[in-house]
């Protein structure tokens, strides 16, 4: 954590890329079908310039409202890498402690003038400001179970198609969701349950929202049953 912290204190001379690039090369060249290098991604200058630039912007002052939600998409996703790498190797982001808070509660991120835990970006920005439950598939915990992590940056003009992508392709990965039409049983992963209530107060439903992305038509409500979460690190 002292390596990271001594980064935000420098001074930042990056300026804002709405493209994120230097985020998408990196993990173009790191991520491959969710999980990660963290070895490799420890040793990238492109990683480390971008976690590095992200203490000299303000998010507020983002004209686009797809541009600010990306911004802070991609800025919680580098962090939690860079907590993972800035404690490498762990096998579980839940082995990571500070002061004895856990690795969401942890303050330590420089954003503008104000400093973070992954948890206040979380749900004091994302999900207060922006109300959007895909965002839940967007959002990656470093653990195995956890949606997808993309091999590209968000960025606000394809913002949409991004999280509708993740989205579909969580819910179609059979290994953490899946409907059984005979017993009319819905097997979701437990970030459903943990956040059901963002996708009842959008979709009506957490069943609505999957189903529909399953692509599925149902008559009745189904019977929803969680499956365990692997918290394992999502390395290589």
């Amino acid at each position: 954590m002292a390596a990271l912290l001594v980064g935000c204190a420098m001074p930042c001379r990056a300026q804002h890329d709405t493209s994120h690039s230097l985020l998408t090369r990196a993990l173009r060249d790191h991520v491959v079908n969710g999980t990660v290098d963290y070895s490799a991604m420890r040793r990238d200058k492109r990683f480390a310039r971008y976690v590095a630039s992200l203490c000299n912007v303000d998010p507020y002052a983002i004209s686009s409202r797809a541009d600010r939600l990306a911004f802070w998409i991609n800025a919680y996703n580098a962090l939690t890498i860079q907590l993972i790498i800035d404690h490498y190797p762990v096998k579980s982001i839940r082995d990571i402690q500070e002061n004895g808070k856990g690795p969401w509660d942890i303050i330590w991120i420089d954003i503008a003038t104000r400093k973070y835990s992954l948890n206040q970006i979380e749900h004091e920005v994302i999900r207060k400001l922006f109300g959007d439950p895909r965002i839940h598939m967007a959002l990656v915990c470093a653990a195995r179970s956890c949606p997808p992590l993309r091999s590209e940056a968000y960025v606000g003009e394809k913002l949409g198609e991004q999280l509708e992508d993740n989205a579909r392709r969580f819910l179609n990965d059979g290994r953490k969701n899946r409907f059984e039409k005979e017993s009319n049983t819905l097997y979701l992963s437990e970030l459903f349950s943990w956040y059901g209530d963002d996708f009842v107060m959008r979709y009506g439903s957490v069943s609505n929202f999957a189903l529909t992305l399953l692509g599925v038509s149902h008559s009745r409500p189904p019977t929803i049953k969680y499956l365990p979460y692997d918290w394992d690190l999502n390395g290589r």
